[in-house]
């Protein structure tokens, strides 16, 4: 699950849009979908689209390149049971707070277990970007396409477009403590 964040948060450029949700609102939706079990997660991320307009192909192959290099880096996680009792809510407060000047609101978040749909968008430095999230979560891990859309004078060509697949899985026991 971190490395949606780490995903979210090295990608996310920035973004506007609607009136964001209260964070009592989000927490409400994402608490009917089901706690994680405690245990070690293995998270992957697959980059399926990737599109930069405006830019020279072999400029655009290289960011495509960095970018799926990124993702296809597989990361463990312990989550303890504690972590587990809170479920998905120190993920979204992680989420909502100010990243590398970066401003962050759920859009919309909406479940109907074990789905979730949720659009977050973030600003800052003259940066915009909207994340889209469809998938599944249930207690032993999680399955979403996370959609981009960015733009900022600081991107060649001035936008983007990047769709992963990521996926969290329960892989066992957290290792005892050494």
């Amino acid at each position: 699950m971190r490395r949606l964040i780490t995903i979210a948060g090295s990608l996310v450029l920035a973004g506007c849009g609607s009136e964001p949700m209260s964070a009592e609102e989000v927490l409400g939706q994402a608490g009917a979908l089901e706690r994680p079990a405690p245990g070690l997660y293995r998270t992957e991320a697959k980059l399926i689209s990737f599109e930069m307009p405006g830019i020279a192909p072999a400029d655009a192959d290289r960011f495509r390149n960095r970018m799926a290099g990124l993702a296809a880096q597989p990361q463990q996680q312990c989550l303890t049971p504690e972590e587990a009792e809170r479920g998905f809510e120190d993920l979204l407060r992680t989420i909502g707070e100010d990243v590398n000047g970066l401003t962050c609101a759920f859009e919309d978040f909406a479940t109907d277990p074990p789905a979730l749909d949720a659009v977050l968008a973030c600003e800052g430095s003259g940066m915009e970007a909207r994340i889209g999230f469809d998938g599944t979560a249930d207690a032993d891990g999680l399955d979403l396409e996370m959609a981009m859309d960015a733009s900022t004078p600081l991107i060649p060509g001035q936008s983007m477009q990047l769709v992963f697949d990521v996926s969290s899985q329960r892989v066992g026991e957290c290792p005892a403590a050494q």
